[in-house]
């Protein structure tokens, strides 16, 4: 059982006078969009800040001088990685320390069972320190386990991925054995340990191998007889608390759909909220405008009242001739509209008060219509509020600690099987050794050339994880049946009786991926040691550069949908996987996931990584 898993939040490079960063959350992530972008530089760059020795040259690189990656733990611990581009040794932050804290400073090469190194600090995160792989199944030699044994596990980049090799073995027959030999700790939770090298003409011959793991055993034994509880009863309480696990797992995802659910709804009673005092900030605009427009009207009235009454106080004086031109009343054209027609004036004036009576009229309709919408839309501000308060009050006092509880509980039951499960190994590798001594017995004289040490995976694990793979590909409705096979010979796997590496690239790369996560959900889901992360450069190759017609026909499948459905599905959380492609995932899933996007377009988004 692993002590925790790992996952990325941040990359960042920096330099003098520029910063680059990419964030990472928990479950799914996706770096999409046009190529030459830096998404593989990216994947790259990763690898390179979990131990790699170096890092490809780009020309966007240039003006940087530092890299930063912070990983996050399940224990809920948080570091920061600083490393040169150059190369050389990383500094190591603890993000949960005080501001004041200081860096320490990690090597970049490994040293066995010691954490002032980088691989030992990934490995002790990750409950794999002071484990060792066995080297030559012929000579039974081990080497100590490096992270960099496991980094090829869970980063695959796009030449790698579509390689018709296996996903176990990078190709390399000089290190065939110790890359399967790590596949099968990951599976077992069994190093090679307790292996003992054979013997030669200069070497230690069978009875001193024999002795020593008649010590080996002395010690073992000794830890077992501290043990309250005997083999069977280890593996029944194992098996309790596998069910137990799953129960409680049920409870979990209840929960947090519950929360999901009242955290859906407070966002919704918020918008309509917010709906709500957006409207009723525009009433209040309106009627302060109609308050100044109702004493325009006014104004006006008065003085067009002015006028009117000016106008009727001609008609009381006295007509005299004129006092220009000598002519009588009776000869003056009183009656010509023109200018000066006093009575076409008032009656003009009379008209334009009666007009602005009627506007003020429906002004003051308008206003009492405006109040009577804004009283009753205070109102439903109100129990809006209300019911927020109560959605609120509801998570944050009842259903948000019942996740945490809930959460904790799930937690404890998996460190108790982490436990349960150490005390059992301790009976396998008796067991092994055991084993081993009576093979040691019975092959004595037998000549060195057939003295060799198995290095591949059990057939009863490797049976148990093609049906992991199996039950991946049908989910993604892989073409086929989708029967699924561990081939010894190759050390990879047969689908539908077909090879997989004999497929076409995109294929190939899409099957990659299905092993590659069917390796971390299988130590997942059996409390094995894993880095608890993957990253997958290209997976969906087949959509967009096909090989064949066998990749030609995936393209016009729901594989693509449905691989992105399963991911979203079951790495939601306790998880993290990273999937570089060029193209963008569904739409129905993008807002499950975290996604970002280099458009290669220096108008639009986001141009590229550096």
């Amino acid at each position: 059982m692993t002590d925790g898993y790992l996952q990325i939040r941040k990359i960042a490079f920096s330099g003098p006078r520029k910063r680059s960063a990419v964030d990472f959350a928990a479950g799914v992530n996706v770096i999409c969009g046009a190529s030459d972008t830096g998404k593989s530089f990216l994947a790259e760059s990763i690898d390179f800040m979990l131990g790699g020795s170096t890092l490809r040259e780009i020309p966007e690189q240039i003006g940087y001088a530092q890299i930063d990656l912070e990983l996050a733990t399940s224990e809920d611990e948080n570091w920061a990685l600083t490393r040169a581009m150059a190369g050389g040794d990383f500094q190591l932050l603890d993000l949960n320390a005080s501001e004041d804290a200081k860096p320490i400073t990690l090597k970049q090469k490994h040293v066995h069972d010691n954490t002032d190194n980088l691989s030992g600090f990934l490995l002790a995160s990750i409950g794999l320190l002071g484990k060792r792989v066995l080297r030559s199944s012929k000579k039974g030699t081990t080497q100590s386990l490096s992270f960099r044994n496991l980094a090829r596990l869970v980063i695959v980049q796009e030449g790698e991925i579509q390689q018709p090799g296996s996903p176990f073995w990078g190709g390399q027959y000089t290190l065939k054995t110790a890359e399967l030999a790590t596949v099968k700790l990951l599976l077992t939770g069994v190093d090679d340990s307790g292996v003992i090298a054979t013997t030669s003409a200069t070497e230690l011959d069978s009875s001193k191998q024999v002795e020593l793991i008649d010590e080996l055993l002395v010690d073992l034994n000794a830890e077992v007889s501290d043990l309250q509880e005997d083999e069977g009863q280890l593996a029944e309480r194992v098996h309790k608390l596998n069910t137990s696990i799953e129960a409680q797992e049920r409870s979990l995802a209840l929960v947090q759909r519950q929360l999901d659910e009242r955290v859906a709804s407070r966002h919704a009673v918020f918008a309509e909220k917010s709906q709500i005092e957006m409207r009723l900030s525009e009433i209040s605009e309106l009627l302060a405008r109609f308050d100044l427009l109702h004493e325009h009207y006014g104004v006006d009235t008065e003085r067009l009242l002015a006028i009117q009454e000016s106008g009727s106080m001609f008609a009381h004086f006295e007509q005299v001739s004129c006092p220009l031109c000598g002519a009588a009343p009776a000869d003056q054209h009183r009656d010509e509209a023109c200018e000066g027609d006093v009575e076409a004036i008032v009656q003009a004036a009379s008209a334009e008060i009666i007009k602005i009576e009627r506007l003020t009229a429906e002004l003051a309709d308008t206003v009492s219509e405006l109040k009577e919408e804004a009283i009753q839309l205070s109102g439903e501000l109100e129990t809006k509020t209300q019911k927020y308060n109560e959605i609120d009050s509801d998570i944050r006092d009842t259903v948000s600690p019942e996740v945490g509880e809930t959460r904790v509980a799930f937690t404890a039951l998996i460190e108790e099987r982490a436990g349960v499960q150490k005390a059992l190994d301790l009976y396998e590798r008796i067991k092994k050794l055991k084993e081993r001594k009576q093979s040691l017995l019975q092959e004595d004289n037998q000549p060195d050339d057939k003295q060799q040490i198995s290095a591949g995976v059990p057939e009863s694990v490797s049976h148990s994880l093609s049906l992991k793979i199996e039950s991946i590909l049908r989910a993604w409705n892989f073409p086929g049946d989708c029967r699924v096979h561990f081939d010894n010979g190759s050390s990879d796997f047969v689908i539908d009786g077909k090879p997989r590496g004999s497929r076409g690239k995109g294929l190939r790369a899409i099957t990659h991926a299905a092993v590659t996560l069917g390796l971390l959900e299988y130590c997942q889901e059996n409390g094995l040691p894993h880095p608890g992360f993957v990253l997958l450069d290209s997976p969906l190759l087949a959509y967009f550069k096909p090989e064949g017609d066998e990749d030609l026909a995936l393209q016009g499948s729901d594989l693509k949908e449905r691989f992105y459905d399963y991911l979203v599905q079951h790495h939601a959380r306790e998880s993290q996987v990273i999937i570089v492609e060029n193209q963008h995932p569904p739409s129905s899933v993008e807002n499950k996931l975290s996604m970002t996007v280099f458009t290669r377009n220096p108008s639009e988004g986001r141009f590229g990584f550096l």
